[in-house]
């Protein structure tokens, strides 16, 4: 998450496991840590054992003492606390429906009103696909109430090779999983026309709540065909130093 101050920006990195569980299953931790906290010209903030469904309770102090409004809320691959190692799976399913309701809950309160989103990186292939993301989160603030303009806006691909050096990895385990069916579900403040979105106002796949079968702009996408993904290889094969 991230958010304005005095010195130019703020991200708060949080985990659910305390500091010593991290150092002694990610052998990488450190190094993640270093980076995290030497990035010029923002301020960083580590917090740990914080809860997605207890956010207001579990945050580092010093961030709910601040009473800072995010600008960013992310969430990557959402899931309940489970045995090491283990994926979500179909019986968990439901626990796991309720734990994103209840974090939308508790990141819109540090949500900023006027340009605040939520990002949940989420997989799709079955049975990712059951959870239906999109509606489950917005069943969350649904449950603070009316919150109006708050609307699904549409995702996108996540593409990990576009945060390098990030590695998704298992609960409690060093080993990675495959995310190249994942996608980032946006969810946010309705914006005035002509101000800066993730997704711009009814571009989204499937932005806005009532805009399910809304279709991208001939504008807004490169169409995906076989000729594409020839070319993409191709191209690939051409490129020096490439496994």
């Amino acid at each position: 998450a991230s958010a304005d101050d005095d010195s130019g920006g703020m991200v708060v990195a949080t985990s659910y496991e305390d500091k010593p569980t991290l150092q002694r299953v990610y052998p990488a931790f450190e190094d993640t840590l270093n980076l995290l906290q030497n990035c010029d010209g923002t301020k960083t903030i580590v917090g740990y054992n914080v809860d997605a469904t207890q956010i207001n309770q579990t945050l580092p102090s010093n961030v709910l003492q601040s009473n800072v409004k995010f600008h960013r809320i992310c969430w990557n691959f959402p899931c309940t606390s489970i045995g090491r190692g283990q994926d979500g799976q179909n019986d968990a399913m439901e626990e796991i429906k309720e734990l994103v309701r209840k974090f939308m809950v508790n990141a819109l309160t540090f949500l900023d009103n006027d340009c605040g989103e939520i990002h949940i990186a989420h997989k799709t292939k079955p049975p990712y696909n059951q959870w239906q993301m999109e509606k489950i989160a917005m069943e969350g603030i649904y449950k603070n109430g009316n919150v109006p303009n708050f609307e699904y806006k549409g995702r996108l691909v996540f593409d990990k090779q576009l945060l390098p050096p990030y590695t998704p990895r298992k609960a409690l385990d060093r080993k990675s999983f495959p995310c190249h069916d994942a996608c980032i579900y946006i969810f946010g403040f309705r914006r005035a026309s002509g101000e800066e979105s993730t997704i711009p106002c009814g571009e989204g796949e499937d932005a806005g709540n009532d805009e399910l079968s809304t279709k991208l702009s001939p504008s807004s996408v490169i169409p995906v065909t076989t000729q594409l993904i020839n070319n993409i290889a191709k191209a690939i094969k051409l490129m020096p130093n490439t496994l």
